[in-house]
């Protein structure tokens, strides 16, 4: 390793002070500061360079420095980050500088912010190449991601290849990493319980002194860079995401999801990680990173997720930008109980090995039970982007109910076929944020989920501080969702539905509606009447070039299956279409649905 400072640059700071001795006597004063500032910026550069210098890689082909090994290099172990940083903290360091004095400052400045960045990127090497020997000690699958400055989350395989990688992993605010035991011994926790298992105590351990910035401080000589580097850490936000398959049932994956979630936090607390630092987060089966049909994907999608932001600022642009993979959204069999109201069950595995029950040991962390003040996190689905149309027939009217079911209400609709679609949608949102100044990047058409009746409530938990267990605050609303109520008249029968919130952030729901309806609705008569229906149905979102799907799922509740009610992204007093499906004389019917605002 190169000196530090060199002798060529100590040479340099003596001719300076030589020249200092000649200045004219009634200058001396204030030339000597200018000259004392040039000669420390020329000395905190030269560091900066240095730090560069000793960290350039060499290009093991040419034996030569190599850029890309530098900042984009595939070895967990390398100095990206640390390079990287330091290049930033330069750059922001003098930009800083330049409002404070236009010549020498910004010399300064970028010595000061090149040593800061330098430390910053450092521990972030540090970490990623300290997990890859701890997955590499315990046979685990790990697997890296960089938060970009919009708050999207690309993965490492991702990045290799796009030109972009080195501004994007310049401007990063953080990163992700999902962690897998995929060992036959292994699993996270004891079957069916949100207790750690023994071995999975020891690489949690291990895991938490990477993020332990005590531990990582020690390791700093110098006292101003360990102030400087700690300062910067306690600001720094990490949650821990618990993620499913989709086999089973949503609800149970989601409460477990969560209280195991929250286990990994509490463990890493008793670590050393400053509590008011972590969150937890159940996701139950909302964001797959693969295919559900698999039992290959079955084992990717049962991950823990590190997710370490920057700040309180940048964790809530993570969550902003986060969307699902709508394309690993699997659509669920029409089965003969569907025309009960009863949701159908998820489609089979098409592995020619049939899919066994999910191994609640290796389940990572799931979501919790909704209730109407949980005010759960919902996922948005996938969905057909095509308006189809269905085969029209004569409804059936003049009844209020069938044999099958006596509490079923006809709602004067046309039978439903496999031909019909969710009310168009458009192209769904995948990766921005729907409001961002730039326009949003949109998905190819994902699975098809034909309509509501092929699909089934994905629950995912809400983002919650591990200090209080209080849901992460995000209050903001999207366009005329803020807890109004919609109704419309279905063929004499009144059909409302209040409490109708979604937050900006992800889309999330943050109350459950209440869903009622009056059936045979004459005001005139009866100004007080009593519901025959009364629901809180669970929601799944999806946002759309065409706006918001608000799917609600009824199991059945007065022969309601689901209803699907399109909003408009920017407001307005009436949804811009949507379906309700219900079960009728023991058939499958849908009607056109489309609520004004009350």
């Amino acid at each position: 390793m190169s000196p530090l400072i060199s002798p060529s640059l100590l040479h340099a700071t003596s001719v300076h002070r030589a020249r200092d001795s000649t200045i004219h006597p009634y200058s001396r004063t204030t030339m000597t500061k200018k000259k004392q500032r040039l000669v420390l910026s020329k000395i905190s550069l030269a560091v900066a360079l240095c730090f560069l210098a000793n960290g350039c890689a060499v290009d093991p082909k040419t034996g030569q420095p190599s850029f890309k090994q530098t900042f984009n290099n595939d070895d967990p172990c390398s100095n990206n980050a640390r390079n990287i940083g330091i290049a930033v903290g330069a750059i922001a360091g003098a930009v800083i500088a330049h409002q404070l004095d236009k010549h020498s400052g910004k010399f300064v400045g970028a010595g000061a912010g090149a040593l800061i960045g330098g430390l910053i990127g450092a521990d972030m090497d540090m970490r990623r190449c300290e997990l890859s020997k701890v997955a590499k000690q315990y046979n685990l699958d790990i697997a890296f991601a960089t938060v970009d400055s919009r708050g999207v989350t690309i993965e490492d395989a991702a990045l290799k290849d796009n030109r972009q990688a080195e501004e994007i992993k310049k401007n990063a605010i953080g990163s992700v990493v999902a962690i897998r035991d995929h060992t036959p011994e292994g699993g996270h926790f004891e079957s069916g319980s949100d207790r750690l298992t023994p071995r999975a105590q020891d690489y949690f351990t291990a895991i938490a002194q990477s993020y332990n910035a005590r531990i990582m401080a020690d390791k700093i000589k110098n006292q101003q860079e360990k102030e400087n580097y700690l300062r910067h850490m306690a600001k720094r936000k990490l949650l821990l995401v618990g993620h499913t398959d989709d086999t089973g049932s949503s609800r149970l994956n989601a409460d477990l999801s969560e209280r195991r979630a929250r286990a990994v936090a509490k463990f890493l607390s008793q670590q050393g990680i400053p509590l008011d630092s972590l969150y937890f987060q159940g996701a139950g089966e909302s964001y797959p990173i693969a295919d559900n049909s698999t039992d290959a994907g079955h084992a990717q999608n049962r991950r823990v997720e590190f997710v370490e932001l920057a700040d309180d600022a940048t964790l809530r642009k993570y969550l902003e930008a986060r969307r699902p993979k709508y394309e690993y959204y699997r659509s669920v069999e029409r089965t003969a109980s569907s025309d009960a109201g009863v949701s159908p069950a998820p489609a089979k595995s098409k592995d020619k090995k049939a899919s066994p029950a999910p191994d609640s040991s290796k389940v990572a962390v799931t979501p919790p039970a909704k209730s109407a003040q949980a005010k759960p996190k919902n996922v948005k689905v996938a969905s057909t982007a095509k308006e189809a149309t269905s085969v029209r027939q004569a409804p059936t009217v003049g009844t209020t109910a069938d044999a099958a079911n006596p509490s079923a209400i006809d709602f004067g609709g046309t039978r439903l076929t496999d031909t019909l679609a969710v009310p168009e949608l458009g192209k769904l949102e995948q990766k921005k944020s729907w409001f961002s100044m730039i326009s949003p990047a949109y998905a190819n058409e994902p699975a098809v989920l034909r309509d509501c009746s092929q699909d089934r409530p994905r629950i995912s938990g809400a983002v919650k501080a591990l200090r209080d267990g209080k849901q992460y605050d995000t209050s903001e609303h999207l366009p005329g969702l803020y807890g109004k109520s919609w109704t419309e008249k279905i063929n004499g029968h009144q059909v409302i539905i209040n409490k109708v919130a979604v937050l900006r952030n992800d889309a999330a729901v943050s109350l459950l509606p209440e869903f009622k309806v009056y059936a045979n609705y004459r005001p005139e008569i009866n100004r007080n009447p009593t519901p025959d229906v009364t629901a809180t149905p669970d929601v799944n979102t999806y946002l759309g070039s065409n706006g918001l799907l608000y799917r609600m799922f009824m199991n059945g509740k007065g022969g309601i299956q689901c209803v699907d009610v399109l909003f408009s992204g920017e407001g307005g007093a009436t949804a811009k279409a949507g379906k309700l499906i219900y079960s009728h004389d023991s058939r499958t019917y849908v009607a056109d649905f489309k609520p004004s605002k009350i």
